[in-house]
């Protein structure tokens, strides 16, 4: 289910955004703004490709981790040992579910500043047709 959450939030827009050409400048330094403007996003969408494919990653631990809690979850009550071993598996899975969302918000956030770079180079370096 949160597989299907996350994937719907970047797949809503947050990363299928394109740099339009950039118009004809009136200045040089209006053509190296938008130049450096241009850069910067690019580089920002390799970040934020990046820190997606972390998050893919850490999503499968996660579930493994939540697999591996409910499979010892079922034995619990056999053993004190049992025990601690489920509350060890459940203290693991809760902290990586705790670094998903870490990671997941500070995903959002990346997209939504290079999403707003994105609208802001449109507006002062894109040809208006």
């Amino acid at each position: 289910m949160m597989r299907s959450v996350i994937a719907t939030t970047l797949t809503a827009g947050a990363l299928s955004f394109a740099i339009a050409v950039p118009a004809f400048a009136q200045t040089q330094s209006a053509r190296a703004s938008c130049h450096s403007q241009a850069q910067s996003i690019k580089a920002g969408q390799k970040a934020a490709k990046a820190m997606q494919a972390e998050r893919d990653a850490l999503l499968v631990e996660v579930e493994a981790a939540g697999d591996e809690w409910e499979a010892a979850e079922a034995s619990r009550l056999f053993s004190d040992i049992e025990a601690a071993n489920a509350d060890a598996a459940k203290q693991n899975y809760d902290a990586l579910k705790d670094d998903l969302l870490t990671l997941e918000q500070d995903l959002q956030s990346q997209v939504a500043e290079l999403n707003s770079a994105v609208a802001s180079y449109n507006n002062t370096c894109a040809r208006k047709s």
